[in-house]
This record gives structure tokens, sequence and C-alpha cells, in this order.
């Protein structure tokens, strides 16, 4: 990774006030080791489409949680085949089964944190360890915690960039219609933000489209983790002694 000094602030604004195509761009020839984060909700299907004529090999990753919509598991592999997606699937350390078995049937609901953590903010950790810095779809307008989101952020020497960050919703799916982009059906069933499936409701719940997301727990309409420092480094920590580094390019 080029060192942190090297990423300057004037090319940090830069950044700021350029287009989402070329912000990947930049991402694209300034990091060898790079990857975009996907859960194949409207936003990162939109960097994936950009991505097609800017990188199209580049690592996509995926949280397969095990909870995933059938819509979702399905609507992911037509495009892998399609798109020829480069996916490299995390899964948590324990199934699904065993988890519910150990720790109860709705962990998702009784301790939602802890759930998150271990099937998304532990794998994602793991995955990311590979990596000099991620992409994301982040969008500033989705939550109150995501409104002071910047383009490139760094957290522990490791680049998080968020191509969206200015984007509305309305930006994201007038892209969608305008490049006739293909997007998760459940949108049409009226699911206004993706999550895993026990933890998602349909429709809209309150003035950030994540509203509905862990409705009824402490967490509704919050976060899993993997964007919140603390959390990923304490997991990052937990993982770091059995998930290998990938070996280093020559």
């Amino acid at each position: 990774m080029p060192p942190l000094k090297e990423i300057r602030g004037e090319e940090i604004e830069l950044m700021e006030k350029s287009t989402p195509q070329e912000i990947l761009k930049w991402a694209c020839e300034k990091y060898r080791c790079l990857c975009v984060a996907a859960s194949f909700g409207k936003d990162s299907i939109v960097l994936l489409h950009m991505l097609r004529s800017i990188r199209p090999d580049l690592d996509v990753i995926y949280l397969n949680t095990g909870y995933d919509f059938p819509e979702t598991v399905e609507f992911i592999r037509k495009l892998e085949k399609e798109w020829k997606l480069k996916l490299i699937e995390f899964t948590p350390r324990i199934s699904v089964e065993e988890q519910e078995r150990t720790l109860g049937a709705d962990l998702y609901h009784t301790d939602p944190s802890r759930c998150c953590g271990i099937r998304k903010v532990e794998p994602m950790a793991r995955a990311l360890r590979n990596y000099d810095a991620w992409i994301t779809g982040l969008r500033r307008d989705e939550t109150e915690h995501r409104k002071g989101i910047r383009v490139v952020e760094v957290a522990d020497e490791l680049v998080k960039i968020n191509p969206l960050a200015a984007w509305t919703a309305d930006d994201v799916w007038g892209y969608i219609r305008s490049n006739n982009v293909p997007y998760n059906p459940l949108y049409d069933k009226g699911y206004v933000s993706l999550g895993c499936r026990p933890c998602t409701l349909a429709g809209t719940w309150g003035r950030f489209e994540r509203a509905g997301r862990w409705a009824g727990t402490t967490k509704v309409g919050g976060e899993c983790g993997i964007h919140i420092t603390s959390t990923m480094a304490e997991y990052g920590e937990a993982s770091a002694e059995t998930a290998p580094k990938r070996a280093p390019e020559k």
C-alpha cells in the first residue's frame, strides 16, 4: 500500500469533488491490493456496473451470513455468471445451525450486535486482512451515523473508499434506470434497504431508508458493525491468529 503520507490532503479533497467513476478509477490506479465489498443491494450493484468498464477483474467480497433472502442468493449467482464477477465469498466461523443451537434460535433479535459480529463483522475483518484498501457503497443520506462519511477514509492503515458518499437514493435509482442495470427483485416487493432475512422489514419506516433494519431491537436502523472502526478492530484482533494473510504478490 502507498504510505499514508502519500495520500495527500489535496488528493482527498479532489476526490470529494469527483464523480463516482473518477473516484473508482483513482482507487484502481492507486491501490494494487484493492477490493469492493458487495451486499448486492442497489448501491453495490451500481459500483459493480461502473467497475465493469474500469477494472472488471477486481475482487468482489461477499459475506454469506446464512440468513440471506433466497431472492438475494439467486440474484447474486445470476449476476456472478452474467457479469463474470471475481466473487470471493466469506462465511462465519460457525454455521447458522450451530449458532442457533448454542446461542439461541433468535440471537439476531435477543442480541443483534453479537449476531452481526459473528456473521458479518468477523468475516469482513478476516477478508480485509488481504487488502490495502476497499470500496464500499455507503451514502451520507442513508442514516444519521453515515451523514459525516468522507469519500476517502483511513482506519488502522486500511483505506476505505466511498464513491457514492454524496449521492442520494434518487441518484442511485436514476443510474440504474438510465443504464438498465439489473437489481435485486426484493426492491419490487417493497423493501427499501436489504439485509438479512430475519432482520429486514419491507416498507418505509422512518426518516432514513435503513429504519426497517433490526426492527423491534435496540439496534433498529443502526449499523451491523462493519463500518464502525472500534467494532472492526475488536473482531479483527480476535481472528488475526487464525486468518493467514495472502502471500505477497511478486
